[in-house]
């Protein structure tokens, strides 16, 4: 039996490239007698933390590489009128992922942006899956930026994330966590020997540091604004707002560049979310909804702490969300007693 490859909506013209890589001989099949060869080797911890550290740095590789060469393709119109781009770096990096991935864990299913790749999880002791992001920050990319442009993977059983991968394509620098291991650490390509624990300041208040954005704080909801502006006692020392990758504006928090970071709504899809949700948990930090004061007027609190949990289907988030250090949580309550609002922390 050959594993089910499945191609939502817009297939590139790499996806008959790619179901021949998967497909083309039997050492790919994941059923019948196959199945049992790697079910104890594809769960070993180190091995998927190793691979996934191995595919974001060949991936690092491609997309320098193309840096300058790129072909871009429009692919569409997203839901916010922006077009949406995909460049032959994208569909190289994804290739090579899913080949890597497929040949190491034949079991396992792949999630992966480009052409929608879906592949089906067949491991018998439960549904193990990567989420793949080849090029996070596309529009950064073709812009020819200097920063914000990245790679993704993570690993999934059922909705728990228990690996990630995030690569900087331009610094080197990997944020990383595999199963069987407490560190999350920061890699250096570069420099083959450097690692260190990623760790944040947790006696620094939020009052001392900045709050991340990644749109004009206009067009946040009337609370986030008051979260991020009130004067002359704001809980923010002051905003920055990004663009880029996503994964990799969510590391300068992760790292304690800023305080908080609060993120728009949207659909989530699971080769950008995954990867947050997982180092976001993984070091301490939580999720808070921002409820507006229209929606407030049935009696919701205005910020409610939310348990976010790995999906390989969209899904919505119809609120603002506030990420900030569980360390935190007490001066975030303090201040929003003082300015009127209400939390649930």
């Amino acid at each position: 039996m050959i594993t089910r490859v499945f191609f939502y909506t817009h297939p590139l013209t790499y996806a008959p490239k790619l179901v021949t890589l998967l497909c083309r001989n039997n050492s790919y099949d994941t059923g019948g007698t196959h199945m049992h060869l790697k079910t104890d080797s594809s769960l070993n911890g180190a091995l998927i933390g190793s691979t996934m550290r191995d595919c974001v740095e060949r991936a690092i590789r491609i997309i320098r590489n193309k840096r300058f060469t790129f072909e871009p393709i429009l692919k569409g119109i997203r839901a916010n009128g922006r077009k949406d781009w995909v460049t032959d770096a994208d569909t190289d990096a994804q290739i090579m992922y899913a080949k890597v991935l497929h040949e190491r864990f034949p079991l396992f299913g792949i999630i992966a942006e480009e052409a929608e790749l879906y592949i089906e999880c067949r491991h018998p002791a439960g549904n193990y899956w990567f989420s793949v992001d080849p090029l996070d920050g596309t529009s950064a990319f073709k812009r020819k930026q200097s920063h914000g442009i990245g790679t993704m993977i993570a690993c999934m059983h059922d909705d728990e994330v228990i690996a990630v991968a995030i690569g900087d394509v331009l610094t080197g620098e990997i944020y990383y966590y595999r199963p069987d291991s407490d560190k999350t650490h920061r890699l250096d390509v570069h420099q083959h020997n450097y690692k260190e624990v990623l760790s944040i300041d947790t006696d620094l208040p939020l009052s001392k540091q900045y709050v991340l954005l990644r749109d004009p704080v206009e067009n946040h909801s009337e609370v986030t604004q008051r979260l991020v502006q009130v004067r002359p006692h704001p809980l923010f020392d002051s905003h920055e707002i990004t663009g880029g990758s996503i994964g990799l504006s969510m590391a300068r928090l992760w790292k304690g560049e800023v305080g908080a970071a609060i993120l728009r709504p949207g659909t989530q899809k699971p080769w950008d979310i995954c990867p947050i949700i997982g180092i976001t948990n993984r070091l301490g930090f939580v999720f808070f909804s921002i409820t507006s004061f229209l929606e407030n007027k049935d009696g919701r609190v205005h910020l409610l702490r939310t348990n976010l949990k790995a999906n390989p289907q969209p899904f919505p988030i119809n609120t603002d969300t506030l990420v900030i250090h569980e360390s935190r949580i007490k001066e975030l309550t303090e201040w929003c007693a003082r300015a009127g609002l209400t939390i649930t922390p």
